[in-house]
């Protein structure tokens, strides 16, 4: 369905299938990606995820077409791809680097020159960019010169030279970045802007937390099959088998003895914290974990009802998937 402000297909891939195989001792083992069929939207922020980076990596190359593939179908924006032309198209913005900042601005000076072509007031906008710098808790990079940031924010500069861009949709493609809080709440504050305005991102991101917190979508590789995409909320939701968490030293003792109370949950201690995860496929009520704790004696130093974590719920479909 196309409405007048626009296609509302960004990304529509059908069984693509990449043109590069991992060989081991000398034999094709598979094809790379194999089979991949993905639908993303306007508006939309995919957190693309897997086992592999370079499988990651590879498919956002396909999706800016600046890789070919080798069979299927990839229409963007409305537009088919050629599978052997590779060229960047004007409404894809893609971001495979962090070197696209001018060494000799700072940034808040890379950002107006980036912007230069909007037909807002220089004064007004520039004004706007350093409310959003300040508003995604970067404020104080502002006036920092772009050769003294790591490569992480350099790549979050970046993303908001992308957000402020003509392109309907963005890629950005740095699966092998570390991100650290500050950051993942300044990409959280930018999609939001790049929502706002009815433009599509697509990260490749190996962090959990980053999906959880910036992403509305997520899809997830392992051994170049899709296993999952959909919306993050719902993965959370229905993957996320952790119903309570106890944090005590005695997490260990604690295991003993409630798994004998407990013959319906998987109990598994990390540090000082015991993990009680539901094994069914239905919700179950914590309150009922809750008895059995104080029926058991011990009088744990926090008991808390897990939120809902990509983190737990990557771990439990990859689990999923060894079987």
């Amino acid at each position: 369905m196309e409405q007048e402000h626009g296609p509302e297909r960004v990304v529509l891939m059908e069984a693509i299938s990449s043109s590069e195989h991992f060989f081991f001792d000398g034999k094709i083992l598979r094809r790379v990606l194999d089979d991949i069929t993905l639908l993303i939207r306007r508006g939309e922020v995919w957190g693309i995820n897997g086992t592999s980076m370079f499988e990651i990596k590879l498919l956002l190359e396909i999706m800016a077409n600046i890789r070919p593939y080798d069979k299927g179908k990839c229409v963007l924006i409305e537009r088919g791809m050629m599978r052997r032309k590779r060229v960047i198209l004007k409404h894809v913005f893609y971001i495979g680097s962090s070197d696209m900042l001018y060494n000799n601005m700072n940034v808040l000076e890379f950002l107006m020159f980036a912007t230069a072509k909007l037909k807002i007031n220089k004064v007004v906008l520039q004004e706007q960019i350093f409310e959003l710098i300040i508003a995604t808790g970067l404020g104080h990079l502002s006036l920092t010169p772009n050769h003294m940031l790591s490569r992480e924010e350099k790549a979050v500069i970046t993303l908001i030279a992308a957000a402020y861009s003509d392109c309907l949709m963005i890629v950005f493609n740095l699966p092998e970045y570390e991100w650290n809080e500050v950051l993942i709440d300044a990409v959280a504050k930018i999609t939001s802007f790049i929502r706002e305005r009815r433009k599509t991102l697509i990260l490749a991101t190996q962090n959990c937390l980053l999906i959880e917190k910036a992403c509305s979508h997520t899809a997830i590789i392992k051994n170049g099959q899709l296993i999952y995409s959909g919306i993050v909320e719902n993965f959370r939701l229905n993957y996320d088998k952790v119903e309570v968490i106890i944090r005590d030293k005695a997490a260990h003792a604690m295991m003993e003895k409630l798994a004998m109370l407990l013959p319906d949950y998987k109990l598994v201690t990390k540090d000082d914290s015991l993990m009680i995860s539901n094994k069914g496929s239905e919700a179950s009520d914590p309150s009922t974990i809750y008895k059995k704790i104080v029926e058991s004696g011990f009088t744990p130093d926090s008991i808390k009802i897990n939120p809902k974590t990509v983190q737990n719920a990557y771990e439990e479909i990859m689990l999923q998937h060894d079987l």
